[in-house]
């Protein structure tokens, strides 16, 4: 009779998965240690709980076809098994010799308890070696030992190595996906080399026998409590759609971490009964998905006046878009339209509709900047008050790196604890009324709310509602740590890409991979832009339709919106102008320098009008507003009546300046259709692209400085923006023009600078190497062609008064497609200036697509073959994904091209040299004391406070800054901080006049003028 499980002594209930280095387990009066089955358990429970609450339909379709031949019953039991396998890997001498270790010093409980449980262990039969045998057995990842034995202990006929390939048994090569899928649950799926080198750490040629029984007891006992055969998980796993690998490993990784919060998942002991640990897990597994809101979108019913009552009819063109959507699956939609068009909300009302129609769990809305997501944030939070049925509530996370500091996710956070405490109270009320236990429901007041699980690196995106940075849509095609978790987020959801023109040739290629992975995982997709080229539009069309292995098939119709479904059908529908035309008279003119520009500004608003000054670089702005404000203040100005805004101030100081500009510029906060009463009579505002789409501003007059014609598009609309504020605007702004039809039409006016060269032209190209004092550092910052370009379209269409007049979104096409659209040709030395400065571009162009290539994971290639395993590999073997190596070994992740910035963490240090504020004037000290994981509600809130303040008092150093003569310090060369908060973090002092004394010596910081190299 063959021996059963039953009959050999349980030694594999003593494998350990993991220990209390963190003391949250002791004081609650629980064991040191975990047996790993249990935590196998509880992560098998959140699997089955995000199934059957969290995935939509179309996610659970394709897990269903590539883990359960079609049928989600036997999928959903075949991934709670993966997801309970993931720590396989743990039941090896390598993993198990740290039972006790305590790595935050010394624990003599924790260590006096690993010997013990070795003892133990050892009498129950588990084959650890003897001291100095663990000391020495082959070390190995656990995650890389768990993808090493699965496959045999599961089926593989191979019995040793085969490569990770089953190239011996070709039906086992699903079992090998999966398990490398298991080996990528920390981040990094292994290549076969990676795989193959974890054999030794439970080999009995290197450890001594007996490893692999104690495997197959855990799978077994695994198999046997989620009721799933040996033969049939090996006939499921077939998962040859690409999107599956994504979307299985974030579905174990999130699932893991549910399970790994020892607060939810307490520490089970052995001795108690087996038969209650599972219903257990289930039960916790529920309430941690509860309390985390980790449940699909369940979207309100009803159309746009529903969603939009303060605006029941669509306009036109939103009507359109609306019309245009399929009845059924999944949609990409293009929408190019005017700034303050309405596009947001067609947007957002697509999602709603999308939801409805194929069950989609959220929307993460993609936006260029952090500043321009905190500012949509808002918009989605008020959406969400009518997208979600009446008391529903969900959690809204803002994603990117300063995201703990905004105010918006403190509220969120407020309002989500809220939430708790009255839920809370009201189980208890209920239960006191009752004489019962505490095991109600809860009617919850509804609307957005957050939890701090969310403000973890990689999770704003599982949240099913979040607005972050395209960056985390871009990392999710390249081999970036835990990039299957952001494509996993992100795949559960409608994904709305803002202000899609803002990108570079770099990242649109990135996009273009992700919409693809985005596409083969039955996700919807909205792109919006005011200024979308027609090879940008092209390319993204074709990306979808590689996604769905299509060809797209094209109406041949015009309008502003497109709409591609599934079939790669394309429909373009809409009318030609989004909004009624919107008129601008350009005003191309030479760049007078910078005094003349200073009197020229405050002369023009000397009796009132807001006037802004948008230049391509900080230091400019930064000198042109010192002498503005000595202009100002010899007038006997408020000091007040000139801003300076760009990119180098300290979140501390920059967030309440935007604050204070937006509720002085912006609209009506109580009645858009009225002016805003905050209005000032007058105001300079000088500032970087930081106001071109971060903030809903409006002027009466705008100069900026040369940029290619999207980009002007774009800054257009901020002059004139809102209405309302018309009747207030001085005469100097307007320009009266003459249309065609003898129509005399007033319009706002914009100006454009360029800096003139000897022979006319617009000095474009970028200083030569050496040069002493260079003549034009904004060709550093803009192509120069595109330059060049633009301010050729611009003076060709001016007028006999020396303007040029333009219609968005009418000319809008025309202007953009001249300048990317078919090469410029001249005579003499404008066409030699145009010859050398395209065949730079092109260079520039194919530098960044090789960029793009050599970092990018596509689905499919170009002739439809889907990607294979081990090219999704990453980690220290091909690089790790975050950091720079050597060839193509290292290739780093990256979201962005461009100059890379430094941070580092500002504090004044006051006369003292001890006492160190957050503040030049030393009212706000520095609070540096460890606040630890688990804390109190008066810890937690001290925690918060205290790292919004170290993100608010973060400096960006440009990168450059740390070459050539005057180099900065390297970071690694700083003096440390020995406090907890900040031991891994660049700290910079400053004197309270901001001159750095500690760390990058050679900066000085200023709250009125940011921060400057000395």
């Amino acid at each position: 009779m063959a021996e059963t499980q039953q009959d050999r002594p349980q030694a594999w209930l003593w494998v350990v998965g993991k220990t209390d280095l963190r003391r949250v387990s002791r004081k609650n009066d629980g064991p040191l240690w975990n047996p790993l089955f249990a935590h196998m358990l509880d992560a098998a429970a959140c699997a089955e709980c995000l199934w059957d609450h969290y995935l939509p339909p179309f996610t659970r379709a394709r897990l269903a076809e590539a883990f359960g031949g079609g049928d989600e019953s036997v999928a959903k039991k075949v991934v709670m098994v993966l997801a309970a396998l993931h720590d396989l890997g743990k039941a090896a001498p390598c993993f198990l010799r740290m039972v006790g270790d305590s790595y935050r010093g010394e624990d003599p409980e924790l260590q006096q308890a690993g010997r013990e449980w070795r003892r133990q262990a050892r009498t129950a039969g588990l084959p650890l070696p003897d001291d100095s045998g663990m000391a020495g057995a082959p070390w190995a990842r656990h995650e890389h030992v768990t993808a090493e034995v699965l496959p045999r202990i599961l089926g593989c006929e191979c019995r040793r190595r085969c490569g990770g390939t089953g190239r011996y048994d070709s039906a086992a090569k699903g079992l090998h996906a999966a398990a490398d899928i298991l080996g990528g649950h920390h981040g990094h799926i292994p290549s076969p080399v990676t795989v193959q080198s974890a054999f030794p750490a439970t080999a009995a040629e290197t450890v001594g026998g007996g490893w692999e029984p104690v495997h197959e007891d855990l799978v077994d006992a695994v198999l046997e409590i989620i009721g799933v055969r040996r033969n049939e998980f090996a006939a499921a796993l077939r998962p040859h759609r690409p999107s599956a690998i994504p979307l299985a490993l974030g579905l174990i990784v999130i699932s893991d971490w549910l399970a790994s919060d020892e607060n939810r998942f307490p520490y089970r002991r052995l001795g108690t009964a087996r038969s209650g640990w599972w219903k257990a897990s289930r039960d916790q597994a529920r309430q941690a998905v509860d309390e985390l809101w980790l449940k699909a979108w369940p979207a309100a019913p009803g159309g746009w006046p529903d969603l939009y009552p303060d605006t029941p009819m669509p306009r036109p063109f939103q009507a359109a878009g609306l019309a245009a959507l399929p009845k059924a699956g999944p949609m990409m939609m293009l929408v190019e339209s005017d700034t303050g068009s309405g596009k947001t909300k067609l947007a957002l009302a697509a999602a709603h509709h999308v939801a409805q129609v194929t069950g989609a769990g959220g929307i993460y809305q993609a936006m260029p900047t952090r500043a321009s997501a905190g500012q949509v944030a808002g918009v989605l939070e008020r959406f969400l008050r009518s997208a979600l049925p009446s008391g529903v509530t969900a959690p809204l996370a803002v994603v990117h790196g300063t995201a703990k500091a905004d105010s918006r996710v403190h509220a969120l956070l407020d309002a989500g604890e809220n939430e708790k405490a009255e839920a809370e109270a009201d189980l208890f009320d209920l239960a006191s009324f009752m004489g019962l236990a505490v095991n109600g429901d809860h009617t919850p007041r509804g609307g957005a709310v957050l939890d701090e699980w969310y403000l973890r690196r990689w999770l704003g995106l599982v949240s099913p509602f979040a607005v972050g940075t395209v960056d985390q849509v871009v990392l999710g095609s390249q081999r970036s740590k835990h990039w299957a978790v952001r494509l996993f987020g992100l795949c559960t959801k409608t994904v709305i890409i803002d202000e899609a023109h803002a990108y570079e040739l770099y990242q649109q290629r990135l996009l273009d991979a992700a919409v693809a992975w985005l596409a083969d995982a039955g996700t919807s997709v909205v792109v919006l832009s005011a200024t979308l080229p027609a090879a940008i539009r092209t390319s993204l069309i074709e990306a979808w339709c590689r996604g769905h292995q299509v060809m797209a098939s094209d109406d041949g119709a015009q309008g502003p919106i497109t709409v591609i479904d599934a079939k790669g059908t394309v429909t373009h529908t809409g009318p030609t102008e989004a909004v009624p035309a919107l008129w601008t008279a350009i005003d191309l003119q030479p760049d007078p320098g910078v005094e003349a520009l200073a009197e020229r500004i405050v002369s023009q608003v000397e009796h009132g009008g807001i006037l802004a000054v948008l230049r391509t670089r900080v230091d400019p702005c930064v000198e042109l507003f010192e002498l503005v404000r000595q202009k100002i203040t010899r007038r006997g100005w408020d000091t007040d009546e000139a801003v300076l805004l760009h990119s180098r101030f300290m979140p501390r100081d920059r967030q309440p300046l935007e604050e204070t500009i937006e509720a002085k510029l912006g609209p009506n906060a109580d009645d858009k259709t009225k002016p805003n009463l905050k209005r000032p009579k007058r105001l300079i505002v000088i500032a970087t692209q930081v106001i071109e789409q971060s903030l809903d501003i409006d002027f009466d007059f705008l100069i900026t400085d040369l940029a290619p014609t999207d980009l002007l598009i774009q800054r257009r609309g901020r002059v004139h923006r809102h209405q309302p504020n018309d009747d207030a605007r001085p005469s100097w702004c307007w320009h009266a023009h003459l249309l065609g039809d003898s129509t005399r039409m007033r319009m706002p006016k914009m100006q454009v600078l360029y800096k003139p060269g000897d022979d006319g032209l617009p000095i474009v190209e970028p200083p030569e190497k050496g040069e002493t004092k260079p003549s034009n550092l904004d060709g550093l910052i803009y192509s120069p062609y595109p330059l060049l370009a633009s301010w050729r379209v611009i003076r060709h269409k001016q007028g006999p008064d020396g303007l040029t007049v333009i219609s968005t979104p009418g000319d809008s096409a025309e202007l953009i497609e001249a300048v990317y659209g078919e090469r410029q040709t001249a005579e003499d030395e404008e066409g030699q200036l145009l010859d050398r400065t395209w065949s730079t571009w092109q260079a520039n162009l194919a530098d960044e697509d090789q960029e793009a290539e050599s970092r990018l994971i596509a689905p499919y290639d170009a002739c439809g073959t889907p990607v294979r395993m081990s090219e999704l590999a990453s980690g220290e073997d091909i690089g790790d994904g975050e950091t720079e190596g050597s060839g193509l070994r290292g290739i780093k992740a990256l979201s962005r091209l461009g100059e890379p910035t430094i941070s580092a963490i500002a504090f004044y240090q006051q006369a003292d040299g001890t006492t160190l504020s957050y503040d030049p004037d030393g009212k706000q000290p520095v609070d540096l004391r460890y606040r630890g994981a688990q804390r109190s509600k008066e810890e937690k809130v001290l925690h918060r406070k205290q790292q919004t303040n170290l993100l608010l008092n973060a400096l960006q150093i440009p990168a450059h800054w740390f070459a050539g003569k005057k180099a900065l310090p390297e970071p690694r060369a700083w003096p440390t901080l020995d406090h907890p908060p900040v031991r891994r973090s660049p700290v910079a002092l400053l004197t309270p006049d901001g001159t750095c004394v500690t760390g990058p010596i050679g900066i000085r910081y200023s709250p009125l003028t940011g921060l400057e190299r000395i």
